[in-house]
């Protein structure tokens, strides 16, 4: 099931004489005519709880909020809110402690005016969506995050939009820096892991509370192995598919346009392979007992893939010595070496099996009334 992450949107209020809100604000004139402009005001951010943060803008005709909803005032947003509804409530509780308008739906729409030899665009009565990311998560099972991730990045998705891969393996975009749609999958525990060690690093760290619970979260993650798809649909992408007016479009409108990332998976198999380096296949097999015998029979199996002949390079009771060792777990160093016939670093290869996400039972669900009664500050 997917929900939202991330929402930035505007609405314009014709007859103006709304309060400014941001940082600071710069006025205009027209240095030809005298005429005085509309002014220019940068964004207010907000700060709730959780290090969670908000931008606010009003020019006294637009007002307009950017973030993620889904994560404002929580401590996670592994799982978010479902509906757009939901999301605009929260926005419109901080823009009625601002003084400001509340984000409205469209009822109507109509063709604007456009300049001559210009395609002609729809304008609404109501709030506009300029960008939207929806996100579902995936457990793909303990350990094979990577496996995943690397195996569908060797894949295009939807109109020939090439991944990206970051060199780390818990990443891979397609379409990244597109104004229309940029589609994502990572490793949510990672992720959790480096929000985590960002907030300890903060004056305010959170509370012993707060780290626990992001804890047992990572913890899960790791344990059913969750990876998050996101998609971000920009807004010349909105625009080309007039999935810009709130109140008129729906949540089904958009799930048409999510599935890319999901034909890929119908697509590959993807297998999880679990290698293990000849000294450590060693010392599991019980076959040596220290690490140190464990690394010297490896060189020499190193030596060997190389083609060196063991037999001219160590003493007889050597070259027998080593070569039980590593005939225990399956290889002869007294055969030359055929890298056609074996594969002696892996242990384990299986498909790997997607299945929807399931939150446990003591996982904190998002509430909008209990985001609307916690206070925020200005943060600049």
């Amino acid at each position: 099931m997917f929900f939202i992450d991330q929402l930035f949107i505007q609405q314009d209020h014709q007859d103006g004489g709304l309060p400014l809100v941001g940082r600071h604000v710069i006025e205009r004139i027209d240095l030809e005519t005298g005429e005085k402009l509309p002014p220019s005001v940068n964004q207010k951010i907000l700060e709730g709880s959780f290090s969670t943060k908000l931008t606010v803008r009003c020019d006294g005709y637009r007002v307009r909020v950017e973030g993620n909803p889904s994560r404002w005032q929580r401590v996670d947003n592994l799982v978010g809110l479902r509906t757009i509804d939901e999301c605009v409530e929260i926005y419109n509780h901080v823009l009625s402690l601002l003084d400001l308008p509340p984000f409205t739906k469209n009822t109507r729409f109509a063709h604007r005016q456009s300049p001559d030899g210009k395609k002609s665009t729809l304008l609404g009565n109501g709030a506009e969506i300029t960008l939207i990311d929806w996100t579902r998560n995936h457990e793909i099972g303990k350990g094979k995050e990577q496996s995943f991730i690397r195996g569908l990045s060797s894949m295009q998705i939807g109109r020939g939009r090439a991944p990206k891969l970051y060199p780390d393996g818990n990443t891979c975009n397609w379409g990244e820096g597109s104004e229309w749609m940029m589609s994502k999958l990572y490793n949510k525990s990672v992720e959790l892991k480096r929000h985590l060690k960002k907030d300890q690093r903060k004056k305010e760290c959170p509370t012993e509370q707060t780290v626990s619970y992001i804890n047992n979260l990572i913890d899960y993650c790791e344990g059913v192995g969750v990876v998050r798809e996101e998609h971000s649909l920009r807004q010349k992408f909105l625009k080309r598919h007039n999935l810009q007016f709130y109140g008129i479009v729906t949540e089904d409108d958009f799930y048409h346009h999510l599935q890319d990332i999901e034909t890929a998976m119908n697509t590959i198999q993807i297998s999880h392979d679990e290698h293990q380096t000849i000294a450590d296949q060693l010392l599991f097999s019980g076959v040596v007992k220290s690490r140190q015998a464990a690394n010297a029979t490896q060189s020499y199996f190193v030596m060997w893939q190389h083609g060196a002949d063991l037999r001219q390079i160590l003493k007889s009771s050597q070259f027998y010595e080593h070569k039980a060792r590593l005939k225990a777990i399956g290889i002869d160093i007294g055969q030359k070496f055929d890298v056609s016939r074996m594969c002696p670093t892996l242990r384990r290869s299986e498909v790997i099996h997607v299945k929807p996400f399931h939150a446990p039972a003591w996982y904190q669900m998002p509430v909008v009334a209990n985001s609307n009664v916690l206070p925020f500050k200005a943060y600049a």
